[in-house]
């Protein structure tokens, strides 16, 4: 078996940052070097280019974010009921702590990704291009990786209700660090091939595993 190789990840270097509150319409526009505030519940950046920066408060409702374009970019404890960002291209960002209701990434593309602390209460990654991605002491109630192609990526310390990974491909997926004591239900355990788990979640999820290979278990002797 080839060893699972953990994620290339790394911070960003930022710069001083200048404050702005960028208002609740900002699509296609291009931030950089910005410490970014909103203080509204709602606001859309469509399309919109952020480099070299701080997310330091999110709207609190909705953030319209489709096409997004994050590189070297913190997002720090956003508290934040919807963030919509499918198709969005993620480069060299960290999100920690905060809260986040619906996180829609569907479709999009991750490359060194860092969420630490996070509670989410559905992470819709459906079709994404995950690479070097670390999730990290998190909460998520639905991790929705359908369809998801993920390279080095590492869930560690983190809690997770529903795992759905029906048509997964990919290498390297570290799963280590999943509850799986607490994990309520796995879909797509056959698209799991080439993820790396420890010996006591295997035990946990042998029923699971064996139902998607339509393996019969019986505790009756021959």
């Amino acid at each position: 078996m080839t060893p699972v190789e953990p994620p290339r990840v790394s911070p960003p270097q930022l710069p001083p940052l200048i404050a702005l509150d960028p208002g609740d319409a900002c699509d296609d526009e291009s931030f950089s070097e910005a410490l970014l505030t909103w203080s509204g519940e709602q606001a859309s950046l469509i399309g919109a280019d952020i480099t070299d920066s701080r997310l330091a408060r999110l709207p609190s409702d909705h953030l319209h974010a489709r096409r997004l374009r994050l590189a070297e970019v913190e997002v720090t404890d956003p508290s934040v009921v919807t963030l919509n960002a499918p198709r969005s291209h993620w480069r060299g960002v960290v999100i920690e702590g905060g809260s986040i209701g619906v996180l829609d990434c569907s479709g999009a593309t991750w490359q060194n990704v860092t969420l630490q602390g996070v509670r989410i209460g559905y992470a819709n990654l459906r079709e994404a291009k995950l690479s070097d991605v670390t999730l990290t002491g998190c909460r998520i109630g639905t991790l929705d990786l359908a369809g998801a192609t993920t390279t080095r990526v590492a869930v560690l310390a983190s809690l997770v209700d529903d795992l759905d990974a029906r048509h997964r491909t990919g290498n390297h997926l570290d799963l280590r660090g999943l509850d799986v004591v607490r994990l309520n239900r796995l879909e797509g355990a056959d698209s799991l091939v080439g993820a790396t788990i420890t010996d006591q979640q295997a035990r946990w999820l042998g029923p699971t595993l064996a139902a998607s290979l339509r393996i019969g278990i019986t505790e009756e002797d021959p």
